[in-house]
């Protein structure tokens, strides 16, 4: 069974289980669409390129505005969940929807990125998660392994 997470924003990434157990993870791609106060956004056609070569069920999180998060960082991380869900979509691969509180109240998380990253750097040793930017990539993992735990 092919588990993938997606944590939708620009710094996200894309993790892919296999029967709950690391097999991939890739940074979020992203192009440059020029000047303004968000300078990137996410590149449909790479997440599809990442996407292309697994045929699994998909957990994209959803995620919402936060209080004092500026509108175009708002903006942003809107495109980006949109982006995200239309390249999924169009793929005819399976989808579900986690808010953060749901999957890292599964794990028995706080909201704290780096005690995700901990745990996940437990659960997939094999996995590039040594850096502290790689938040991200563990939660993406971590999200994976949720809809591998609660669908199978």
């Amino acid at each position: 069974m092919l588990t993938i997470g997606i944590d939708p924003g620009l710094t996200g990434a894309v993790g892919v289980l296999e029967n709950g157990e690391f097999l991939a993870v890739f940074d979020m791609p992203t192009v440059s669409k020029g000047s303004g106060s968000v300078k990137n956004e996410v590149d449909p056609a790479g997440l599809a390129a990442i996407l292309r070569d697994y045929h699994a069920l998909c957990v994209i999180e959803r995620v919402n505005a936060m209080p004092k998060q500026g509108s175009s960082s708002t903006f942003s991380l809107g495109d980006s969940f949109g982006a995200a869900r239309a390249v999924v979509a169009t793929m005819g691969i399976s989808l579900t929807y986690v808010t953060p509180t749901a999957w890292k109240k599964h794990f028995k998380l706080p909201s704290d990125k780096e005690m995700s990253r901990a745990l996940a750097i437990r659960m997939f040793p094999s996995a590039p998660l040594n850096l502290k930017k790689h938040a991200d990539r563990a939660e993406a993992l971590l999200m994976a392994r949720w809809l591998y735990e609660t669908q199978r």
